[in-house]
């Protein structure tokens, strides 16, 4: 995988997604392409934004669902399967999705 570096802000909520457990829980690659990172989400107290914060940084895809497992609770079946189907390291390809808001879509194939 290109390890190219972007400008997007990893906390921010158009951030390309690889997968949204639920409300709270998503998983992101880090802007260098290196690893996935499980986030949380919380609203920013003066926007009122959806903004998230890193909990975890994994290169491989077992090490991810095991701590998917640990700290994100209910987990859609969608967003398991994609889980199940990531590749076993961070170097492969990886599809990522973008978030369900309306322009989000333009942003995040620009950004990859």
């Amino acid at each position: 995988m290109n390890a190219t570096i972007s400008t997007r802000s990893e906390e921010s909520d158009d951030c390309p997604v690889v997968a949204r457990f639920n409300a709270e829980w998503r998983i992101i690659v880090c802007a260098a392409g290196l690893q996935w990172i499980l986030q949380r989400g919380h609203r920013a107290k003066n926007h009122g934004d959806m903004r998230w914060r890193s909990r975890s940084f994994c290169r491989t895809s077992e090490a991810l669902i095991r701590i998917s497992r640990l700290h994100a609770g209910a987990v859609d079946p969608a967003a398991a399967a994609i889980l199940a189907a990531l590749p076993e390291r961070t170097e492969q390809p990886i599809t990522t999705h973008s978030p369900q808001r309306p322009g989000a879509a333009q942003r995040a194939t620009a950004a990859v």
